[in-house]
Order: C-alpha cells, then sequence, then structure tokens
C-alpha cells in the first residue's frame, strides 16, 4: 500500500467478515460440528439480505439483550420487519426471566428510576441512587412480569443462538465477543497469517471441542455469578466432563482453581477444598493444602504436601509444597522466598535511578567494565523462537486455527515436543555450529515480514544479544533450559532474571529488586532452572544511597478534577531540597482553558476569575522543566502529581521524564503505625505548618518537610547497619 494513502471498509465489511469465518470453520472445523450448527449456517444463508446484516450487527455488539429504538442503521430499512422474520427463524427471541437483568441494564438510570418511583418500591434516596443500585432493587422487589409490561421498559430483543457463540470459540479459541480484529486486519493495523494456508481443526474431537467450550463458559459464569450461582455451580462440578485432552485438562484445573477462589471468598471453606481437591494442577493444589491447614486439618495437609513433593506438576508447586512443608512441620520459620531476598548481594545506588533499578544496576555494572542488558523473558523467549523457528510457524506440525493465531498450537502442553523430538533435538545439536546461529537469524528476520508471531521480534541488537549469549554461555546449559521450554512453554516461558551480565567472558544472570520488592514464586523457579542448567544466578537488592548533594524538586499540583487524562493543571507549586535545606521554590497559577468546577473551587478556593490572566501550560513548560532539570521528582502520592505534569507535556507533544519519591509509600515504611498518612494527619502528627491546605505551595512547602524528616531517618538507619 503506498504511504499515506487511506483504507476505507467496505459498506458491509462486517457481513463479509461473518460469512468469512463461517466458511472458515466450516471448511477447517467440521469434525467438530453437530447437525445444528450446519442447520444454523444454512439457515443464515438462506435469510435476506438486510436480515443478515441486522443479526450479524447484533451478534458483534456487547451483549444480548437489545432495545428496539436502537437498531437504526442505514443499511437496513425496515428493522420491525427483519427482526419478526429472525425471530421465525430462531436467530433472535423475546426477553424472557433469564434476561431479567441484562434486560435492566439496557436502560439508562433515569428511566430506571422512574421505573422504581411508578411501581411503589420508593422515593427516598432515587435521586441520588447508582444505576446498579437502582437494579438491584428492581430485582430485589418486582419479577418479570411485573415488569415486561411496564410502559418504562420499551420492545427488546434477544439475540439466541448458542450455536453462534461456539463458532466463535471454534474460530478465536476463546470466547470472544467481536469481530472488530478482522476490520483491524483490512485496516492494516494488525497482520495476520493470510495466505498461508497451513490450518488444522482446532480441536481433535467434538468431545474435546465441547468440553473446552464448557470449561470457558463456566470461568465466565463464575466471572459474573453472584453468591447463589457460585453455589448452584460448586454442585455441578461433579458432572463436569473429563476427557483424555491436555489442554482440556488444564483448562478444568483453572475452572476448578476460580471456582475454589470464589467459594472461599464466600467464607464455606470445606466447599473450597472438596473442589480443589478435583484438580491436580498448581495452583489449585496450593490452595488445597492452604485451606486444609486453615481448617485444622494438619494430617491431611501434611500429606497433601508429601505427595506434592514426591510428585509435583510444575516447578513452583515443588517449591511452595518443600517450604511450606519447612515452615509447618519442620525447624524453619522464615520462607524460601524471604531467605532468598535476605541473602542477596546489597547494591548502593544513586538515587535518580529509583524509577527504574534495572537501568540503575545496568549502569553501575557498566561503570565496573561489565557488559549488560536487561531481558527478563525477553531473551529465551526469542532464542526458543528463532533455534525452532522451522517447526513452530513452517514444519508439518505447526498447527495454526485461524489467521489470527500467533504461536501454534501444542505449545501450551508437551506435544510440542513429544510430536518434534527428532526435530528439536537436531536443531539443539547445531547451536555449537560455527555460523549457524547467524544463518537461522538471517533466515528469520526475512520471515518475520510475512510471519507475525508473539516470540520474535525485529529488533537487531537482540539479535546481536543472543548471538553473543550463545557464543559466552556454555552450549549444554543454554540446550537443556530450550529443551525444558519445548517440553513446558507454558511453564517455563515467564519469570526469567531482569538482567544478563557478561564479564570477564562468562554469563551472570542477576534478579534486581528494589526497596519493598518481593521475589515471585515463578522467579525463583526459573532461577532454580538456570542453576540446574548449570549458570550462574544472582540476587541483587538495591538500596537507594541518601546522598546529601541529591537535589529533591518536591510538586504539588491543583487540578480541575481527579483523572488526568480529561482534567487540567491549574496551579503548580515546587521547592528544591538539597542538604537537609530547602534552597529554592517556584509556584504558579496555570489557566486551565476550562471552567473549574465548583466542588473544586470549594476545595481549593482557586476560581475561574483567579487564573483567567494566568499562563497557560505551555507558556510555563520551559520554565518548569529547567526548575526540575534532573532532580528526583517528590510529591505526596506522587503519582497523581507526577502523572498531571507529564500528561501536560504530553499534550505538547514533549515527554516528561524523573525519577520518582512518594511521601505517602515512604512515611508507612519509615513511620509505621500511624493513624492516616494523608498530608493533614501527617504535618499535625510532625507538628509541620499547613496553613493553606490545598493551595499547591503550601502543600509542596509542608510534603518539604515530610521528606526532611523521612530521610533524617534513612540515613539513622544506614548508618545503625554499617556500624553493625
Amino acid at each position: 500500500m503506498p504511504t499515506g494513502q487511506k483504507i476505507e471498509l467496505k459498506k458491509l465489511y462486517y457481513l463479509d467478515h461473518f460469512c468469512e469465518l463461517l466458511e472458515f470453520v466450516e471448511t477447517y472445523n467440521a469434525i467438530l460440528l453437530e447437525n445444528r450448527h450446519f442447520e444454523f449456517i444454512s439457515q443464515f444463508r438462506n435469510l435476506k439480505l438486510e436480515d443478515q446484516c441486522l443479526f450479524v450487527r447484533l451478534a458483534n455488539r456487547k451483549g444480548r439483550v437489545f432495545r428496539l429504538e436502537q437498531l437504526r442503521y442505514e443499511e437496513i430499512p425496515g428493522p420491525e420487519e427483519s427482526i419478526h422474520r429472525l425471530k421465525d427463524a430462531g436467530f433472535f427471541r423475546s426477553p424472557q426471566t433469564i434476561d431479567f437483568e441484562e434486560l435492566l441494564g439496557c436502560f439508562p438510570r433515569q428511566e430506571l428510576a422512574h421505573l422504581v418511583t411508578s411501581s411503589g418500591i420508593g422515593k427516598k434516596g432515587i435521586s441520588s441512587a447508582k444505576k446498579r443500585d437502582l437494579i438491584g432493587m428492581i430485582l430485589a422487589e418486582l419479577n418479570f412480569d411485573q415488569v415486561i409490561e411496564h410502559p418504562v421498559i420499551s420492545e427488546t430483543v434477544v439475540v439466541d443462538s448458542i450455536e453462534l457463540e461456539y463458532l466463535l470459540f471454534l474460530y478465536f479459541g476463546r470466547l470472544e465477543e467481536s469481530l472488530g480484529v478482522f476490520a483491524l486486519r483490512d485496516l492494516g493495523i494488525m497482520r495476520t497469517r493470510r495466505g498461508k494456508k497451513k490450518f488444522q481443526a482446532r480441536f481433535g474431537s467434538r468431545d474435546i471441542a465441547t468440553a473446552a467450550f464448557l470449561y470457558s463458559k463456566i470461568r465466565r459464569e463464575i466471572r459474573q455469578a453472584d453468591q447463589t450461582g457460585i453455589l448452584e455451580l460448586a454442585g455441578a462440578v461433579e458432572n463436569w466432563p473429563v476427557v483424555d485432552d491436555a489442554e482440556v485438562h488444564t483448562s478444568r484445573n483453572k475452572t476448578l482453581y476460580r471456582l475454589g477462589r470464589e467459594i472461599e471468598r464466600i467464607g464455606l471453606l470445606e466447599t473450597a477444598v472438596s473442589v480443589y481437591e478435583k484438580a491436580d494442577q498448581f495452583p489449585a493444589t496450593e490452595r488445597a493444602v492452604r485451606v486444609s491447614f486453615q481448617l485444622g486439618d494438619r494430617d491431611v495437609a501434611e500429606r497433601k504436601l508429601l505427595g506434592l513433593i514426591d510428585s509435583p506438576s510444575c516447578d513452583e508447586e515443588l517449591i511452595f509444597a518443600e517450604d511450606f512443608y519447612e515452615r509447618k512441620f519442620g525447624e524453619r520459620k522464615v520462607g524460601k522466598l524471604t531467605e532468598v531476598l535476605r541473602n542477596a548481594r546489597i547494591m548502593m545506588l544513586d538515587e535518580s535511578g529509583r524509577d527504574y533499578p534495572e537501568a540503575a544496576v545496568i549502569s553501575s555494572l557498566q561503570r565496573q567494565g561489565s557488559e549488560a542488558w536487561h531481558v527478563e523473558n525477553f531473551l529465551w523467549s526469542n532464542l526458543f523462537g528463532v533455534v525452532f523457528w522451522d517447526q513452530l510457524f513452517d514444519g508439518e506440525y505447526a498447527a495454526f486455527h485461524s489467521d489470527f493465531d500467533r504461536l501454534p498450537d501444542g505449545l501450551n502442553t508437551d506435544l510440542f515436543y513429544t510430536e518434534n523430538r527428532e526435530f528439536i533435538e537436531g536443531q539443539l545439536g547445531r547451536l555449537g555450529d560455527d555460523g549457524w546461529l547467524t544463518r537461522q537469524i538471517a533466515k528469520v528476520s526475512k520471515a518475520l515480514e510475512t510471519t507475525p508471531n508473539c516470540l520474535v521480534v525485529t529488533e537487531p541488537k537482540l539479535f546481536q544479544l543472543l548471538e553473543s549469549f550463545v557464543k559466552l554461555a556454555p552450549v549444554g546449559s543454554v540446550e537443556q533450559v530450550l529443551r525444558e521450554m519445548a517440553q513446558n512453554f507454558k511453564g517455563n516461558r515467564s519469570g526469567f532474571p531482569d538482567l544478563i551480565v557478561f564479564e570477564n567472558g562468562k554469563v551472570l544472570f542477576l534478579e534486581v529488586k528494589s526497596e519493598g520488592d518481593q521475589i515471585q514464586r515463578h522467579q525463583l523457579a526459573r532461577m532454580e532452572q538456570l542453576r540446574r542448567a548449570g549458570f550462574s544466578v544472582e540476587v541483587a537488592r538495591v538500596q537507594w544511597s541518601v546522598d546529601p548533594d541529591q537535589i529533591y524538586v518536591v510538586v504539588d499540583v491543583e487540578t480541575t478534577g481527579g483523572l488526568s487524562s480529561w482534567n487540567r493543571v491549574t496551579e503548580i507549586g515546587a521547592v528544591k531540597v538539597r542538604g537537609g535545606k530547602v534552597i529554592d521554590e517556584w509556584s504558579s497559577l496555570i489557566n486551565p482553558g476550562r471552567k473549574i468546577p465548583r466542588k473544586i473551587v470549594q476545595l481549593t478556593g482557586i476560581t475561574d476569575e483567579m487564573v483567567a490572566s494566568a499562563p497557560t501550560f505551555f507558556e510555563i513548560a520551559d520554565e518548569f522543566r529547567e526548575f526540575v532539570g534532573e532532580s528526583v521528582f517528590v510529591g505526596h502520592r506522587v503519582k497523581f502529581d507526577f502523572g498531571f505534569i507529564r500528561e501536560e507535556y504530553r499534550r505538547l507533544e514533549r515527554e516528561f521524564r524523573a525519577a520518582t519519591f512518594c511521601t505517602v509509600v515512604e512515611t508507612r515504611r519509615y513511620f509505621p503505625g500511624l493513624k492516616s498518612y494523608g498530608l493533614a494527619n501527617l504535618c499535625q502528627e510532625f507538628d509541620i505548618p499547613l496553613a493553606t491546605h490545598h493551595r499547591a505551595l503550601c502543600d509542596a512547602r509542608a510534603t518539604a518537610q515530610i521528606l526532611l524528616k523521612i530521610n533524617a531517618k534513612r540515613r539513622e538507619i544506614l548508618s545503625d547497619s554499617t556500624a553493625k
């Protein structure tokens, strides 16, 4: 497409997309369809054009219940006639009791309020009640038959086709509510595998497909269900299908876990355990142990733990089981994750890097002569994609199920390795061959132009890193990790350490943890996996030094409202601090270019008249940026103040960056146990003046004094730890 050429969708693009989907499913998933699905497709094709359009229009919208007055489309001149024909054909129906709550949700708050008052439910508090509260009142006091005839509730229609939902599921592999991705494809926004026609049915049999569909629907029901619905789902667990398919087995385990968590929240712990016990995968197995122990069933919990230690389903499960067993039934009192963090090496770094600790560590290592990269999971996922590209995306077993798939089938289970073992071992054996990886990278780089995926990205520096890594790392170690990823990609694709470091011709993986960060179990699992393979792995705890020469700029902003994306700054106050003293101040009213809401005027005292002659943000942007300089940006709830400042610069198509420091977070850390950490309460606690609260400079001055107290406490703690 020529640069700058505008792409326009066809008039009935949505109908074309739907017909494309039907044809695809019918062609590649025929073995998964029942007679009723073929009948649905046939009936749809026999509909009049305008009826097809109306059905797809509604099927492509969120929800199932629609008001007839909203069904006005230029290409459908007589929707009433189409509705009657679609009802006769079974595509639409009238609302029923099961649609009651969704039916109410179709109407605006004002109409629901009128329904409540006119039905005699009550009048008190209706004017201020939210929509969800009004729906709750109606559901509690009225039944469906009373409401459906009420004049407030105008005519509605329900899209009634479970067949359609199943067809969408076969195409997308999940419960998809919209065909919008087709439009993104046609507009050139989303790349797909069009032209590569290696497609297979998404599931191996109809039983497997219907079971997978059922578990996806149950998880959706769990998200939407109230307490009664959750208990009904729990009572039906015994009837859930069990099929011989690894992906469906995993889906079943995931569903049992989510249901168990909801039952726990209700407080029915015994019922939750009975649900968890029907699963055999992590994390449901973990919850079964924890809840059993919580209920006082120590013997049951111990027996479960020993079973998990003897035969774990994954590394994370083993780490949990060994750790929990040692803490509850052994001698160790500190958790393994905490122990690893306590034993980590400490790096004292300049506070200006606190918003990006990984970059601060990289800079420190580079000053020491080492080469370091921030890689996390990208190194291994890209290397995996490059090494196994042929079989992942072009090989005999590269099973894709639609134009929009980004990963081949089998990576969620062990099928990829078992079905491609000879090829995988052959590729691993070539890693040590001179020049092989370079040639493979060149091949993959060219293929990326026509093969969108979520493994390999087009980045020359990354490809350079992959080559350097494979040259320096022990080949056998790289082979072992890639082999384990091939055997269980889903379980081994995330949690890898933040940095890779090249020093003295060797490779080191480094996990970076800043103040307050914790090691997650999946991160520990990846670290232990790398160590087993022969890699050096360390954890670095970053502590920010309190440098007397560090400059802080304490900022407070007043605004027209709470959301930076919609509202504007009306005043900025900034106080510069260095060496424990205030060394400069800056402040200005800002003309926001809009009216200031009354409630904001009452809060801040800043009126439209006060900002009428004030400069716009554009006019003070350079001056404020210069005042902040390379300082640490400090705020009381700094995300709010920094977010507004950053958004104002974004509107000017400029970037605003700074390391940030939150006095709310830090006072909680260094002064625990206070009743409140709001600015006014802290000022009262520390005897700090706050004469005109909610004016920017006053609040910035007060926050600066809180910062000084925090830094004094930090220096005291660092001094004590050094003395020890």
